[in-house]
């Protein structure tokens, strides 16, 4: 079965059970991971994701547009960083094609290498927190063409290691959708490797 269908399907299934309609691109939901064997000590991946229609069961609909509209993700980062040193993730998100305003939760999981996670930059409409090494960020007002950069410092630890940084992202065009029910759908499957030397 081809994808349209597949994703028609999927849309008639979740109407029907007036459940929200969750879709990621299959390059999210194969784990795209960041090369870390290119030249240079920076890397940088681009990875389409999906935007989410969480439609209300009240009104009964579900657009599936609106549900496949592509959203771009693109995250740099030094490759190599001494121990004890810091490096900074910069994390942009991009609404390429989706009409009206999106809200999108970012959230991001920091593995046992890095000992402090710190949200150095982000714009005033950007809400994030860190907890223990757990980054989650709601991001609000993303219209069409509209793209919002989040900065994150993270301190290494005194080991040497490789250390693989897992993001994730979810959109809805739902206002008063709350981050804590959308972090448990985000499939944190976007990979950034650096080794700690």
């Amino acid at each position: 079965m081809s994808r349209l269908p597949t994703r028609l399907t999927a849309a008639a299934l979740a109407v029907a059970l007036g459940s929200p309609l969750l879709v990621q691109s299959p390059a999210m939901a194969a784990g795209a991971a960041i090369p870390t064997g290119t030249a240079g000590s920076a890397a940088t991946v681009t990875v389409p994701t999906a935007a989410v229609s969480l439609s209300s069961a009240s009104s009964g609909t579900v657009s599936s547009a609106a549900a496949v509209a592509n959203f771009g993700y693109e995250i740099s980062f030094p490759k190599h960083v001494r121990r004890g040193g810091s490096i900074v993730f910069t994390v942009k998100i991009r609404n390429r094609k989706a009409s009206g305003q999106h809200y999108v939760a970012l959230l991001g999981d920091f593995p046992s290498g890095f000992r402090t996670i710190k949200v150095i930059s982000k714009p005033r409409s950007v809400k994030c927190s860190v907890k223990q090494r757990d980054l989650s960020c709601w991001i609000t007002s993303l219209d069409k063409g509209d793209s919002t950069t989040v900065r994150i410092r993270a301190w290494a630890g005194s080991r040497r290691s490789t250390a693989t940084v897992r993001f994730g992202v979810l959109a809805t065009k739902d206002p008063g959708a709350s981050l804590g029910k959308l972090a448990k759908k985000v499939r944190l499957n976007i990979k950034a490797t650096t080794r700690i030397l």
